[in-house]
């Protein structure tokens, strides 16, 4: 007589962040390999928009999110318990392969149009306080900001968006994180400057109403284990700041 071995099926969703869709499918092959039975459904979307579904009753297992905002959001409504910050990021500028764009300054030309996400999307608000402390810097000059806000020709509800706009030709410019630029041919990549106290932070934690929450619980620790951070770092991710 055979004996089958049957292997109780667990489907794990995670939310996570738009710009972790190239690195959590990989974090995910791994664990799945490490955890017979379990599977990882990822849903990926701007952190404000899935933190807005668990508070709506979205069922879920894990939310990570690009930064500390939304993380506290979802944990003030009890709805993930135990976040926990596992990378970091940078931000960069896109321009158009035909573009004339050579550096940041050329930001506050008039005519140029320049795509950000929403000031609600953490790489909004990540792109605006980066901004604001260029107005610092000799080089840029105190009414740098100012003039940069005014070519906003679209605000995006995701760091995705703003790198396709940039791609298809809609913009000029765009503000991504370097993870998201990473091998694309489509667009040319500028450097921009790395402010100090202005860390860019993720974060990830377990859903209260998961239905498997040791699996959960497994996933998040997984993603800020060494193994978890050796996959992230192979996608441009850096330690989370202290």
């Amino acid at each position: 007589m055979l004996s089958l071995l049957l292997i109780a099926q667990t489907v794990l969703t995670v939310f996570a962040a738009a710009s972790l869709h190239n690195a959590f499918p990989a974090l995910g092959k791994q664990f799945e390999a490490a955890h017979p039975g379990v599977t990882l459904r990822f849903s990926f979307n701007g952190s404000q928009i899935l933190e807005a579904q668990l508070e709506s009753g979205a069922q879920a297992d894990v939310f990570a999110s690009a930064d500390e905002r939304w993380m506290d959001k979802a944990v003030s409504a009890g709805a993930v318990a135990n976040p926990v910050a596992f990378a970091s990021n940078q931000l960069v500028l896109v321009v158009a392969q035909q573009s004339n764009i050579a550096s940041p300054l050329d930001l506050t030309k008039p005519g140029t149009k320049l795509v950000l996400c929403a000031q609600a999307v953490p790489c909004g608000a990540y792109a605006r306080r980066l901004l604001a402390g260029m107005d610092a810097d000799p080089a840029y000059g105190p009414k740098y900001s100012d003039a940069v806000l005014q070519n906003i020709v679209s605000n995006e509800l995701d760091v995705e968006s703003v790198l396709s706009k940039v791609t298809l030709g809609e913009a000029d410019a765009g503000i991504v994180y370097r993870t998201d630029a990473l091998g694309k041919t489509s667009v040319r990549t500028i450097a921009l400057p790395v402010l100090p106290g202005t860390p860019i932070a993720y974060y990830v934690g377990t859903v209260h109403s998961s239905a498997a929450p040791s699996d959960a619980t497994a996933f998040v620790n997984f993603v800020h284990s060494s193994d978890g951070q050796k996959i992230l770092a192979g996608f441009g991710f850096t330690a989370a700041p202290q």
